[in-house]
Parts: C-alpha cells; structure tokens; sequence
C-alpha cells in the first residue's frame, strides 16, 4: 500500500476527542469563567488548537507527499480548502446574525453590544486573526480558522522546502519543531506574552508556524519504522508531554512536540494495520463531524444560553450541564454535517473541476485528429 492511500483512521478519531474537549472546556470558559471555567484540566482546552495545527500540517501534507514532484497545483488546493470549512463557517455567522436580528426584533437591550460590521468583515474574510478590533464577539474560536487558513497560504511553500530537505527527513521535522521554539520566544521578547495566549493579535502567525511542525511530523514519518507497541508508546508520552506543557505554561514549542509524536505514533500503529479506540468506526464517524462541533458551538451555546434566559431558567455551569451543551453540540453536528457540510463540499469541488474541464475542452477540440 502506498503512502498516498494509508488511512489513519486514528486520526480521525482524535480529531472529534479534540473538537469535543473545546466545546466542553468553552461552556465554563463563556459562562462562569471564574468558576468552573477556571478549573486547570479544562485550561488545556487550550492544547487542542495547537494539537489542531500540528494535526492539519502532517493531514495535508499526507495527502500531497506522493505527489510533490509535479508542480503545486495552488488554486485546487485552495478550493480544495475553502470547500472544506467556508460553507459551515459562514453558517456559524449566519446563526449568530440571526441571534442578533430575532432578540431586536422582541426588545433584548444590548444584543449588538460588542458586534462590529468591522468585526463582520474580518470574520467573514477570515482575517480575524492578524489583529483586527472588534472582532471577538463574532463566533471567537473561528480565529484559529482564520489562523489555519494563514498555513494554508504558506503550504507550497512548506512543500517545497520539505522537498529539498528530502534527504534530512528527522532534521527537517527537528528544524520545524526549532522554529517553534524560535518564534515563541521572539514573540515574547516584543510582545510580551506567550505564543499560546495569541489569538487575535498574532494567531495566524502561531497556526502557520505550527502547522509546519506537523508538516515536519509527516515528512519525519517516513523513517519512523517503529513497532506498534513503541508507537503507543511514543502516542501516549506524545499526549503527556503536550497536556503538562499546556496546563504548566512551559512553551508551544512542547506542546507542538508531544502533539506531534502522538500523531505520528498513532499514525505507524494505524499504517500496521492495527486498531486503537480512535481507529472505531463509530470514532471515524463521530470525527466526520469534527469541524461542525468545532464552529458550530459558540452560535449554539449562545442561542441555548440566552433561550434559557427568555424562559426564566438560570444556568448553573458545573461538569454535567456542560455535557448537556455539548451533546446537544453533537447531536446538532449529525445533520448539519450531512446536509450541509458535505452537499456544499460537492458543489464547490465539483464546480471547479467543471469550469476547469470547460476550459481544457476548447484546446482539446482544436487538436488534430490522429
């Protein structure tokens, strides 16, 4: 089997353990920050972007390693992406704009208070991530789409760089990791704070550099021959390094690092052919709704939250009404994914590949007959 058709189920997998843990951990964060929300093993929501980064670097570059020989091909890779996450991305706006409209229209005082048309325009062009003011109110975990979408500008270029360092695959992924490291303490020697901390101002620049890490990953990937017993285990202090790193505060750079050897490990046990909890079918499944559970729950929790309020319900934040949100999250995610998401992927896909055939067909019919 070539590298171009393995399967990483177990990545998939992770990918709903990972937007499931956000969702939970942002249920205290919007509602009782100083409460529940400030419980440190629900601060390592804060891994899970960067897990996410390094997650989407080594994905994509699975995909385009086979091939990168031949030259890029930017505008499909592009399309390829905007297909991916534009259409649900702009029904989370959707979502909140309505929010916004229907609590004018029956009287709620201060429901546009903090939402900005400048706001709007950032997150509509998914720039909210280079510091644009006014920009939070707007469904705030889609920065690190905006931040994503920064790496997916720079992927030729880190194609093309992994390509000439071919050779020097381990060195390579050791380089990645270093600038990493490189740019989290620059960061804070001109701005004072920790690469982690950059959302809004500057988070496009930790998505890119992290999502090279995973690049890195993928390319070191290559000469990780190891068992799959080694490789659970290189998975399992992967994701120790990364959740000690996040919930101490100790640097990107480790949080990258033990992300970046839990995907691989899972990834060598998943190319043995072996099975892990992630690799389940009902995982896979459960991960195919992954991104809706991701952009779709703020717009969620802000429309259940402020029903509660219309019905006269108070919300008492605690481990089990956080569940609730979530599943509700989940259970929203289902259709969303199969009606929409999916459809509108087809459509855009499919229309570029039409266009593109409409424009090779001329050529094609000019040609001399043999």
């Amino acid at each position: 089997m070539t590298a171009a058709r393995q399967r990483f189920d177990s990545l998939t997998g992770l990918r709903f353990l990972l937007a499931v843990w956000i969702a939970y951990f942002h249920v205290g964060h919007m509602y009782d920050h100083d409460g529940f929300g400030a419980l440190p093993y629900l601060e390592l929501g804060v891994a899970r972007v960067d897990v996410f980064f390094v997650l989407s670097g080594f994905v994509l570059t699975h995909i385009y390693w086979s091939n990168r020989q031949r030259p890029f091909a930017f505008g499909e890779f592009m399309v390829a992406r905007i297909a991916r996450i534009y259409p649900l991305y702009l029904l989370s706006l959707g979502m909140i704009l309505g929010y916004l409209v229907l609590g004018a229209l029956i009287g709620r005082e201060g429901v546009f208070d903090g939402y900005t048309p400048a706001g709007l325009v950032a997150n509509l062009t998914m720039t909210q991530s280079v510091g644009f003011p006014g920009v939070t109110s707007w469904n705030f975990p889609a920065w690190a789409i905006s931040a994503e979408f920064a790496g997916y500008l720079l992927f030729p270029f880190f194609i093309w760089v992994a390509t000439r360092m071919s050779k020097y695959r381990v060195l390579f992924f050791g380089l990645c990791i270093l600038n990493v490291f490189v740019v989290d303490q620059l960061h804070g020697y001109f701005l004072g704070r920790e690469l982690s901390s950059s959302t809004i101002a500057w988070g496009a620049l930790r998505g890119a550099v992290v999502m090279l890490a995973g690049v890195g990953a993928r390319v070191a990937f290559e000469d990780f021959n190891v068992s799959s017993f080694r490789a659970g285990i290189y998975a399992v202090l992967g994701a120790v390094c990364a959740l000690l790193a996040a919930v101490n505060h100790i640097g990107t750079v480790f949080v990258a690092l033990g992300g970046s050897l839990m995907i691989m490990g899972l990834a060598r046990i998943d190319a043995h052919g072996k099975s892990t909890t992630l690799s389940r079918p009902s995982m896979c499944v459960l991960g195919n709704w992954s991104y809706a559970i991701f952009i779709l729950h703020v717009p969620i929790y802000i429309i259940m939250k402020n029903g509660l309020d219309i019905l006269g319900i108070g919300l008492e934040v605690n481990a089990l009404t956080s569940l609730a949100f979530t599943l509700v999250v989940v259970a929203v995610s289902w259709p969303v994914h199969r009606l929409i998401e999916e459809p509108c992927r087809k459509v855009i896909r499919n229309g570029f590949e039409g266009r593109r055939r409409q424009k090779v067909a001329p050529q094609d019919a000019s040609a001399p007959s043999a």
